[in-house]
C-alpha cells in the first residue's frame, strides 16, 4: 500500500529540515515551510548552495512560534513588520517579503559573513507557479524555487542508491513528503493524488541542482559530483537537466498525517 513515510518542512528556505507528524496543507503549500529566507544586498535570495553552512541551522515550531537553533544560540522569530515590505527575488524570479528585526539581521550577517536580512513571505503579495512549471492561474507559492511540494519516494533513493558507490541520505533532495510502497520513480507518472483527504496535483519532475553535491554533514561538495554525475546517465529531463522526485500543487487543503494512505487518481506520460 502506498503511504505517506515521513513529511518535511524547511521553516527557513536552504537549512536543515524538521521532520513533523502532522502538517496543514494551504493553498501555498505547508504551513511554516519555507515561510522565511534570506536575501543578500542585492535582494538575491542566500542558499546554501553557496553558503553551506545553512545547513547546519535547526528550526523548533511550537504553536505559532518559530525557534532557531545553532549550537546553544536560539532566536525566536516573532511576526513580522508589514511596514518593512521588500521585493526580492528567488534567483530569476520575483517574490515579496516583510522583514523581522535587526537583531536577526545582524546575527545571520555574521553567522555567514555577508550582509543579510530574514524575510517573511508576504501574504500580500500572492506569487504565482509559472505556467512554464505547470502551473495554472490560482497556484501560488511561497519562497520554494519553483512550486510549493517536493514529493520523493523511498524506493527511487533505494535504486539511486544502488547506483553509487557511496549511500547517500534523503536530506539531500529536501522532499517534503517521503513515501513507501511506490515502484522506482512512479511518482514520474502521476498527475492528481489523494494524500488522505486532501488532494494534489503533480506539475513537473523536479530538475536537480548542485545541492544534492554537498554532504550535509561536512559541508564539502562531492569530488566527482556525486549524485549528479550518476543521475546524469539515466535521469535526463525533457529539458535536458537531472531530474529525480516531482513538485506538486494543492488541489484542495486541510490536514495531512504521517502514515495517511496515498491514492493515485489519474496518470500522465512522463517518459525521460
Amino acid at each position: 500500500m502506498k503511504n505517506l513515510k515521513e513529511i518535511r518542512i524547511h521553516p527557513i528556505k536552504s537549512t536543515k529540515h524538521i521532520r513533523v507528524e502532522q502538517c496543514v496543507l494551504k493553498k501555498y503549500g505547508i504551513q511554516y515551510d519555507r515561510e522565511w529566507a534570506l536575501f543578500d544586498k542585492d535582494d538575491q535570495v542566500i542558499t546554501s548552495r553557496s553558503y553551506p553552512r545553512l545547513l547546519d541551522i535547526t528550526c523548533q515550531i511550537e504553536g505559532d512560534n518559530v525557534t532557531i537553533h545553532y549550537g546553544s544560540a536560539q532566536h525566536i522569530i516573532t511576526g513580522e513588520n508589514k511596514d518593512d515590505y521588500q521585493p526580492v527575488h528567488i534567483f530569476s524570479y520575483d517574490a515579496h517579503g516583510y522583514g523581522i528585526s535587526t537583531e536577526l539581521d545582524k546575527w545571520f550577517s555574521d553567522y555567514l559573513n555577508t550582509p543579510c536580512r530574514l524575510l517573511k513571505v508576504s501574504s500580500a503579495h500572492q506569487r504565482p507557479v509559472l505556467s512554464k512549471h505547470g502551473g495554472t492561474k490560482n497556484d501560488i507559492v511561497g519562497f520554494g524555487d519553483q512550486a510549493p511540494l517536493l514529493i520523493l519516494s523511498n524506493s527511487s533513493l533505494d535504486d539511486l542508491n544502488e547506483r553509487l558507490d557511496e549511500t547517500i541520505g534523503m536530506e539531500r533532495f529536501r522532499p517534503n513528503f517521503v513515501l513507501d510502497g511506490t515502484d522506482a520513480y512512479e511518482e514520474d507518472h502521476w498527475d492528481i493524488i489523494s494524500i488522505g483527504k486532501v488532494q494534489l496535483r503533480v506539475i513537473q519532475q523536479c530538475e536537480r541542482c548542485v545541492l544534492t553535491t554537498i554532504d550535509n554533514r561536512t559541508k564539502q561538495k562531492h569530488p566527482k559530483g556525486e549524485p549528479l554525475r550518476t543521475l546524469n546517465k539515466y535521469r535526463k529531463g525533457p529539458n535536458g537537466g537531472v531530474v529525480f522526485g516531482v513538485h506538486a500543487v494543492p488541489i484542495t487543503t486541510g490536514t495531512i498525517y504521517q502514515g495517511d494512505k496515498i491514492v493515485v487518481l489519474n496518470t500522465i506520460d512522463r517518459t525521460l
